[in-house]
């Protein structure tokens, strides 16, 4: 499923219009990308857990010419399915 079809399937199944939809699906996004920026984690609780984790620097390999570099350290975002959610697949 894309953005527009979760649009969609917001709209129908709260009765409101696709472009109250679409603004709630903004705000929620919002709201999650806002969390993590700051570094704060964000739970939906049944769902999951969105995270911000550190990243250690690495040496990796070119898979081409074979060549190492090293990779930077750096913040990455994580999903962590819960597992009542994994219960229900």
């Amino acid at each position: 499923m894309d953005k527009s079809k979760l649009i969609n399937a917001v709209s129908v199944k709260s009765g409101i219009t696709k472009k109250e939809a679409e603004l709630a699906v903004e705000t929620v996004i919002d709201v999650i990308t806002q969390s993590l920026v700051s570094g704060k984690s964000f739970s939906l609780i049944g769902f999951g857990k969105f995270e911000v984790c550190q990243r250690e620097a690495r040496t990796r390999i070119h898979p081409k010419t074979g060549e190492e570099f090293l990779t930077k350290a750096g913040k990455v975002p994580v999903f962590r399915v819960s597992k009542s959610l994994i219960q229900l697949m």
